[in-house]
């Protein structure tokens, strides 16, 4: 399993920032997935769990997987980080080339959470998003300590 993270752009220190977390939980595929999933994901642990930040206005980019399949989410925030789009991308090497299907949500406010899923396999991928804006480096990456 590769993870790869991404950001674009460089960021000072005083600078607002993105802060992306990513719980991805692997669940069996008989889990129903509902409007109760926080109660279900509270007996199960994440199988990964990447954190990044990003500038304001910038994509951030996390990539899951091998060479023959892989899962990546694109985070791209407002310039002033009220809102983040959020699109999880699944491919497929088929025949030696790469298949993908897009799934996007627009205009989600920050600080909410939202959740992606993918079947792999005999389990599900559950993937649980945030974003959050920060007013400074520090204040982000000392977020992703909670």
């Amino acid at each position: 399993m590769v993870t790869t993270l991404t950001f674009a752009g460089t960021m000072a220190q005083a600078e607002p920032v993105f802060a992306v977390k990513a719980d991805i939980y692997q669940l069996e595929s008989e889990i129903t997935i509902d409007s109760k999933i926080e109660e279900t994901l509270k007996s199960k642990a994440p199988i990964h769990q990447p954190r990044l930040l990003a500038a304001l206005g910038k994509t951030a980019l996390i990539e899951m997987g091998s060479t023959e399949r892989l899962t990546a989410l694109e985070v791209l925030t407002t310039p002033d980080g009220a809102h983040y789009n959020a699109a999880m991308k699944l491919k497929d090497k088929v025949d030696g080339k790469w298949e993908s299907i897009t799934s996007f949500m627009p205009n989600i406010p920050n600080g909410q959470t939202v959740y992606f899923s993918r079947n792999v396999a005999d389990s599900i991928w559950l993937i649980k998003l945030s974003g959050k804006r920060y007013e400074s480096v520090q204040l982000g990456q000392d977020s992703f300590k909670n």
